[in-house]
């Protein structure tokens, strides 16, 4: 079996509708498994046109709770529900921060037993914000530190057996604790939401980006999680000041391989 590990954009947008770019979501295909990192409103059918459908995941990740990075999960959920297209015979893991139990019992009190998973085919678990934490996924080591975007907000790092390793950022500002989970990583996913000189709270610039990316010496960067206004800017120059390795600017089904 390969030691590789594909990497694919699903969508590199914002909240902010574009005909370019879908909302949030990556997914990691390895050793036989599919891993996806959050889900815009949009995303199984961004799936599909990657090839991906909706039973072949095998885990989620959130990052953190804003719509535009869970818009996705009510319809996850009710689409599990129809049993001709979801064939799984072991349940979908959903990891997301600690309130991931909260979110979902919001959603059923809004949309009753639609949002609500059928019992062995969506199983939940919370991970705590306060202390890195190290999550058996075999054959994978999930990794996760909390970042400076909201109360509950995690960034992830997928070690696979081989030793490599992919972070995810999700959103955030610079943070140490980013930068340590980083730490000589062959891929790091960075949000970068806003050009240089228009930060915006929460988030990255692309100096920011390739000050974290040089400070935690991986191997190669891609920025993503673009607002509109990053598709008229220059996002290179900035970081590459201050980043000397490869980076890359996501487009909706990019393929990485690490």
């Amino acid at each position: 079996m390969s030691e590789h590990m594909e990497v694919i954009i699903v969508g590199s947008g914002t909240c902010v509708p574009s005909l370019r770019r879908s909302g949030p979501c990556q997914v990691v295909r390895a050793f036989g498994y599919t891993i996806m990192i959050d889900s815009a409103a949009g995303s199984l059918r961004q799936l599909l046109r990657a090839g991906i459908r909706q039973d072949d995941i095998d885990l989620i990740l959130y990052t953190h709770f804003h719509p535009d990075h869970t818009g996705e999960l009510v319809p996850f959920i009710f689409a599990s529900k129809y049993s001709p297209s979801f064939k799984r015979k072991k349940p979908v893991l959903i990891w997301g921060p600690e309130g991931l139990s909260n979110l979902l019992a919001g959603f059923v009190k809004a949309w009753g037993e639609w949002a609500e998973p059928e019992e062995g085919r969506v199983v939940f678990e919370e991970i705590p914000v306060s202390l890195m934490t190290s999550q058996q996924f075999p054959p994978f080591v999930i990794k996760t530190v909390h970042t400076k975007h909201t109360p509950h907000s995690l960034a992830y790092r997928i070690e696979g057996p081989g030793g490599k390793a992919i972070v995810f950022s999700g959103d955030t500002e610079y943070c140490d604790e980013l930068v340590e989970l980083s730490r000589d990583a062959d891929l790091l996913v960075q949000e970068c939401a806003a050009p240089e000189g228009k930060r915006i709270q929460g988030h990255m610039t692309p100096s920011q980006a390739g000050r974290l990316a040089s400070s935690a010496q991986v191997k190669r960067l891609l920025l993503t999680h673009f607002y509109p206004e990053c598709d008229r800017s220059d996002l290179l120059t900035p970081c590459k000041r201050r980043y000397q390795g490869p980076v890359i600017l996501a487009e909706d089904l990019m393929r990485i391989i690490v």
